[in-house]
């Protein structure tokens, strides 16, 4: 199988960025977990690592709603009037964005894997941690939508005061097809207007909550005083999310971009599944493929991850 290089473009990262293949342990084992109801009854997975690491993830999407690294306390976000039904999009946790980031094409909006129920292959304990894997592939639901066979598959590890979540997507068709994607990561937050984002600085982005517009970032740090809903092509590997008590350190590869959104006051008010005053409770800050789309020619295979250290 042929790994893509597409979306190796300019100064965009190659997937060798990726991190550096585990090493086996003896202790490493494969255990049973079962699959639980959660909320709406919708079917959900918990994994735990070794050290006490903890993940729940919702078949529905594959969405991890919750993330607790070892020895602390939850680092993600999750609307208590959240949605948590059949066709419906979780509002919160780390929603996998694939095929179509936001409304940039003509399916609906941010695509269908996020609203779509995956496979649970399997799990692995090696050491302290924990990993788990789940599978879409195209139905005919979604070829209706989008014409193209396909593999997703989802990569979910913990340990230690990590978690790495890795999208990989083979086309299993005969003909090429392109896409956008993106990791949608809510992290928790103590209050966003005491929040900043670092690493960003001097990078051009598209301004999509300032009309559309392209701008660079000439500030150091990216600030939370209103709606912010910016793209950030060609971003760095690492951007530091910046509370006055912690930093919360995301690390991408293979994503070129980088999204950053919260919607402030007035958005947040509007929206059905989010209380008034949860935009104050979190930051968006997503792993993405959004300025090249990525283009898969038959047989080929991208993969793109992001890791959040707590």
């Amino acid at each position: 199988m042929r790994e893509n290089n597409a979306w190796e473009r300019g100064k965009r990262r190659p997937t060798h960025s990726l991190e550096k293949e585990p090493q086996m342990n003896p202790e490493t084992s494969q255990p049973h977990l079962p699959i639980t109801p959660g909320a709406g009854d919708l079917p959900k997975l918990t994994l735990v690592a070794p050290d006490g690491a903890r993940a729940e993830i919702y078949l529905h999407g594959a969405h991890i709603t919750s993330w607790t690294p070892a020895g602390g306390g939850e680092r993600l976000f999750l609307s208590r009037t959240s949605a948590f039904r059949a066709g419906s999009a979780i509002r919160g946790g780390v929603p996998v964005i694939f095929p179509q980031f936001s409304g940039l094409g003509s399916l609906p909006a941010h695509g269908f894997a996020r609203v779509t129920p995956w496979e649970f292959v399997g799990a692995e304990v090696a050491g302290t941690s924990a990993t788990a894997t789940f599978h879409l592939h195209d139905t005919e639901d979604t070829r209706r939508l989008w014409p193209h066979p396909f593999l997703a598959e989802l990569t979910v590890a913990i340990g230690g005061r990590q978690l790495a979540v890795t999208l990989a997507v083979t086309n299993t068709g005969a003909e090429p097809f392109t896409f956008t994607a993106a990791l949608h990561s809510y992290l928790a937050v103590a209050d966003s207007a005491a929040t900043a984002v670092e690493g960003l600085a001097g990078l051009r982005y598209l301004d999509k909550a300032g009309g559309g517009v392209e701008r660079r970032q000439e500030a150091r740090q990216v600030r939370f005083t209103g709606e912010v809903d910016s793209v950030y092509y060609d971003a760095p590997a690492e951007v530091r999310l910046v509370e006055p008590d912690r930093t919360t350190v995301v690390r991408s590869a293979g994503f070129p971009d980088a999204v950053v959104w919260n919607p402030g006051a007035a958005n947040c008010g509007r929206m059905r599944d989010m209380a008034p005053d949860a935009y104050r409770r979190f930051v968006c800050v997503e792993a993405a493929c959004v300025g090249a789309p990525v283009r898969l020619a038959p047989g080929e295979r991208w993969e793109g991850a992001q890791t959040i250290a707590a």
